[in-house]
């Protein structure tokens, strides 16, 4: 019994475990859509991830520069214990004499406190003039969390690109492969025509060597393409956050009808609602708050403060008193500190303004830039499809002579390798006008 199972062990570790790496690769296969990849880079890229949690912690920093409007409550406690007490004597009879009797009777020793003592303070102040800086601070916050949120959407207009780039990238180079496959077996029927030719002395021997040196060429172009797509299909997993082994089964029916703009239209979109620029404004704001924050930095602090204490064996204090005031405080030396933080901070603030005029420079070149792409890949476009129709006629002019018997089977092979090299032409015209509409759309300020 001990010999079957181990045989019915040893069978299933033969047989069953390629079907389970079947059945792994065939549940590893997956449809998807565009619109599908880029709401999953989204939502599970990496860069848009980090993006977002900037985003949090800029908002949790603004709440906390808000804090310090609203009054501050604060608990001092101290238990402490000397080695010592200072004691007070009264000799007898200093206090003078009642009836004879001298007051104190004798000399009295009173004892200042204990050893061992407790206090505890409730404090609660509202500063006054300080709310001048709270304010500049409360405005470099919101301004620096107003930048870090159009970070994030440029952020996310980018990777959205990037996924349609390699979307399209691998739509291309699966037409491509497909392309190969065909040239590699008019290259094979070729080079067999050319064996046979030789051999009965139709052709040349350099012929057939010449045939069988295209179709190697083909294959090296099919090893190549195949390369260069599973690297594409790696970093498309990679984009939109999938396990980087998983085979994706890409949608071709991806265009969409958009609305071109105009060059000005475009650069004036661009100009208004870029993440980029968007940002750069929130950084001369956040550096023109800082500016005064550091100004404001003269004012002195005014702050009322009300105080409930309590203490045991602390001398010459009741138990428990209140304290209610005000306290001002001016620093009258820093050694220059206040006036080079304000030198510093108006250098921030020409930094911040040089770079929003460069962004604005840039966003305006980059529209020129992707403009003119789309007007050239629109003129591909049309060059394509004329070509393509071309390529269909040969092939089908190719095969009527086959069938009459004026073709062999290497052209008609041939002619279908040809036109699916067009139809390869025609889908990277069709996406590189796709992508350069996107592109558009990305340098305007928007998500692809």
């Amino acid at each position: 019994m001990n010999v079957r199972n181990a045989v019915l062990v040893i069978c299933l570790a033969l047989f069953g475990a390629p079907a389970f790496a079947q059945e792994q690769k065939a549940a590893a296969d997956r449809p998807i859509t565009l619109d599908e990849a880029v709401q999953l880079a989204l939502k599970h890229n990496h860069y848009v991830r980090l993006a977002g949690y900037r985003v949090e912690e800029s908002e949790h920093a603004k709440d906390a520069a808000r804090s310090s409007y609203f009054p501050n409550l604060r608990n001092d406690s101290m238990a402490g214990h000397v080695t010592d007490t200072q004691f007070i004597a009264i000799p007898q009879g200093k206090l003078g004499t009642a009836a004879g009797t001298p007051i104190p009777e004798q000399t009295a020793v009173l004892n200042q406190g204990g050893l061992s003592f407790i206090t505890s303070g409730t404090q609660l102040s509202q500063p006054l003039l300080e709310l001048w800086k709270v304010r500049a601070a409360n405005d470099v916050a919101a301004a620096d969390t107003k930048a870090m949120r159009n970070k994030a959407e440029e952020t996310k207009n980018k990777i959205a690109l990037q996924v349609h780039q390699l979307y399209y990238k691998v739509l291309i180079l699966q037409t491509r492969r497909a392309a190969a496959q065909a040239k590699i077996q008019a290259n094979e029927d070729l080079r067999k025509e050319r064996i046979e030719q030789a051999r009965l002395g139709a052709t040349l021997e350099q012929e057939s060597i010449e045939a069988r040196a295209g179709a190697l060429e083909s294959r090296q172009e099919l090893l190549t393409t195949e390369l260069q797509l599973s690297d594409s299909i790696t970093q498309l997993n990679d984009a939109i956050g999938l396990p980087l082994t998983t085979h994706l089964v890409l949608d071709a029916s991806v265009e969409k009808v958009r609305d071109n703009c105009e060059r000005e239209e475009c650069l004036r979109i661009a100009m208004e609602s870029h993440p980029e620029i968007r940002e750069a404004r929130a950084e001369v704001e956040k550096a023109t708050a800082g500016v005064r924050l550091a100004k404001r930095q003269y004012v002195p602090s005014l702050d009322a403060f009300a105080r409930y204490s309590y203490q045991d064996n602390v001398p010459f204090l009741a138990r428990n008193f209140g304290t209610f005031g005000v306290h001002f405080g001016y620093e009258l030396f820093d050694g220059g500190k206040r006036n080079a933080e304000i030198g510093e901070r108006k250098a921030q603030l020409a930094q911040a303004e040089e770079n929003l005029a460069r962004l604005k420079d840039e966003v305006e070149l980059r529209i020129q830039t992707v403009y003119n792409k789309r007007e050239r890949t629109r003129e591909m476009l049309r060059v394509s499809e004329e070509l393509l129709a071309l390529r269909t006629e040969v092939h089908r002019v190719a095969v009527q002579q086959l069938h009459e018997g004026a073709a062999v089977p290497s052209q008609v092979n041939g002619a279908a390798a040809q036109e699916l090299y067009a139809k390869t032409a025609l889908l990277q015209s069709q996406l590189d006008y796709l992508e350069a509409q996107d592109e558009m759309l990305e340098a305007e300020g928007m998500t692809p």
